[in-house]
């Protein structure tokens, strides 16, 4: 069986297709640009801030090694360094979630303009600017949900909380979410962290309020265990302060009222009395040792985190990319022009022939 060889592609019958047409495929190129330039222009303009962190890497060595050391000395296990259920990997999910966009509903934003100073909710529900068509959409959307479904729910018994969020609440949690970009180097741990919006020092405040919360978030699920260990020895050592304090007063009490008196009872109380305070005294000054060292344990597993860059206020606007577009809907004309007339010329040499 002998196979039919492929024909070349002939470029010059191509060139010579398209160059007969030219006018037609001007035409289209032309209404495409004319159909970028109104699409380019109607969309709003967006700003876009980022921050970049370092966070703390951790080690079994330096200051955490001398506290673990002091604390062997007084007795007290303070444990080694355990697994961290948060690692920077995963911070990228942690500012995706629900609750975390949720508490970025009440984060005080101000445009550049000094027009509007409200909170993030506010903002991204009551003062954002829309394409025409995207007005357009949005009515004919509100229109037949009215229609055809129920009325919104509010959350759970009328009051939302980020475990039950209410219709609209969870439009502006997924507002926020394609508005926020966090990602991590995973050779260097660097967390970068981003918001856009459709003014500039709106995008700048609300980038340096993520990465604020992010870090307290992240503090203070680190710091957790430490801080309620902390707490528990407060409480410990001030009833140990008062066990000390009424054996002080019980025996400075008794040995004024019986000054004079030799009797082998009074020795035996006076020395019972005496014990109790050595003990209660032992007991206190053991405690607040380990208050101490509860303390320094906590700003131990304190995380640090160093700001490489820092989030201003972007002087141009991130998008939309009005040149890219003009660029893509032209040559999106072109190909297509190119190709129907192309394709209509060889339909008309097959029916010729």
């Amino acid at each position: 069986m002998i196979e039919k060889k492929q024909e070349p592609i002939d470029f010059q019958k191509i060139a010579i297709v398209l160059w007969s047409n030219r006018k037609f495929i001007a035409k289209v190129c032309a209404i495409m640009l004319a159909v970028a330039v109104v699409y380019a222009y109607s969309k709003p303009r967006g700003y876009s801030s980022s921050v970049t962190l370092a966070p703390e890497m951790s080690s079994g060595e330096g200051i955490a090694g001398g506290i673990s050391s002091l604390a062997s000395i007084a007795g007290i296990n303070l444990g080694g360094s355990s697994e961290d259920a948060i690692y920077p990997e995963i911070y990228p999910d942690l500012v995706s979630s629900p609750q975390f966009l949720y508490s970025l509903f009440d984060v005080r934003v101000k445009t550049s303009g000094g027009d509007v100073d409200t909170t993030l909710y506010c903002y991204l529900t009551q003062h954002q600017k829309h394409p025409w068509w995207g007005v357009a959409v949005v009515g004919v959307k509100k229109l037949v949900k009215s229609i055809i479904s129920k009325p919104e729910s509010t959350g759970g018994g009328g009051e939302t909380t980020a475990f039950w969020l209410s219709e609209r609440e969870n439009e502006v949690c997924e507002a926020i979410k394609g508005c926020t970009s966090c990602s991590v180097d995973k050779k260097t741990g660097v967390i970068s962290i981003g918001f856009s919006a459709q003014d500039p020092l709106v995008a700048a405040s609300v980038t340096d309020s993520i990465k604020q919360r992010l870090q307290e978030y992240i503090i203070a699920y680190r710091t957790s265990k430490a801080r309620n260990d902390l707490k528990y020895m407060e409480n410990l050592c001030a009833e140990a302060r008062a066990d000390y304090i009424k054996a002080q007063q019980e025996y400075a009490d008794f040995c004024d009222q019986n000054t004079q008196l030799y009797l082998q009872s009074y020795a035996v109380k006076k020395s019972r009395l005496q014990s109790d305070l050595s003990i209660a005294e032992a007991v206190y000054t053991q405690l607040a040792q380990q208050v101490q060292l509860a303390k320094a344990k906590v700003q131990e597993v304190t995380p640090a985190f160093t700001v490489v860059s820092v989030a201003v206020v972007p002087l141009k606007p991130s998008s939309p990319k009005r040149l890219f577009i003009m660029i893509g809907f032209v040559l999106l004309g072109f190909m297509g022009s190119s190709f129907y007339v192309y394709v209509k010329d060889q339909l008309n040499v097959t029916e010729k022939s």
